[in-house]
């Protein structure tokens, strides 16, 4: 199962090197590429690509699934579904070549703006895949786990740009933020509610004001999905001044935002 703040970098590729080891002896470092980072499928588009390729040494067998994604009590859920599948579910990929795995959409559209999901790229020893598809029953070694999230919207919503269509960004679906600082057994933690119909993705957190600026994380903090709330622990001796403002941004490259107290 994937963790909930996997180090997912910034930019249209991810050089997934050391996404999370699962037990074993540690082995070296995958080079493992992964694009795009935030694949998403639309409401008229059946299916979406996503490219593995090895840049490493030696050939690198992976499994590919996908799994729903939820919520709940400030935990990510995850559950086996059959919505979206990949295409194929194996691959294995040669030292300096690239694989196209198709995430394929099997129902209608989703009955809600957004439907969430995570693929999870495992990293399988050689030979494991096909004794596994013999035997549904074999249990397989991973050696390496990534993990992308996929987004699946309704018609009418849309969160990102797309080379095949004209848009205007200030378009664009978005979610509803609002923060408060609760107090849980001794720890301090930052919560954020999302009140829209689409996902947030909260990167480059920090409370501004006062002459003062204080960063949380610089990089990806993590995911709210629609409706629902995330918290996240403050470090020893940060503690915003009343007064404060919380600034973020929900991409990359966009420009900061201020979130709302509630």
């Amino acid at each position: 199962m994937p963790s909930p703040h996997l180090p997912l970098r910034p930019g249209r590729w991810l050089a997934a090197l050391l996404a999370l080891f699962l037990g074993g002896p540690a082995q070296a470092a995958s080079a493992v590429l992964i694009w795009p980072i935030n694949p998403a499928i639309e409401a008229d588009q059946p299916a979406t690509a996503l490219w593995l390729e090895n840049r490493g040494k030696q050939p690198v067998v992976l499994q590919v699934r996908v799994l729903g994604w939820s919520q709940a009590d400030f935990q990510d859920v995850y559950r086996n579904q059959q919505a979206v599948i990949p295409s194929p579910p194996f691959v294995k990929v040669e030292p300096g070549r690239r694989q196209l795995v198709r995430l394929i959409r099997q129902g209608g559209q989703p009955s809600t703006p957004e439907d969430a999901y995570r693929v999870l790229i495992d990293e399988v020893p050689d030979g494991s895949a096909g004794q596994t598809q013999r035997s549904p029953g074999l249990a397989l070694q991973f050696q390496m786990r990534y993990s992308v999230p996929l987004f699946v919207s309704a018609d009418g919503v849309w969160t990102q740009p797309r080379s095949d269509v004209e848009r205007d960004p200030a378009d664009a679906t978005r979610p509803k933020l609002a923060w408060r600082l609760v107090e849980e057994q001794g720890k301090r933690y930052l919560q954020v509610r999302n009140e829209g119909s689409v996902h947030a993705r909260l990167s480059h957190v920090r409370w501004e004001g006062n002459g003062r600026s204080l960063a949380l994380l610089d990089g990806l903090l993590g995911y709210v999905l629609p409706g629902q709330q995330m918290r996240w622990p403050l470090p020893p001796g940060l503690l915003p001044d009343a007064g404060m403002t919380l600034k973020l941004q929900l991409a990359d490259n966009d420009a900061p935002i201020s979130v709302p107290g509630y």
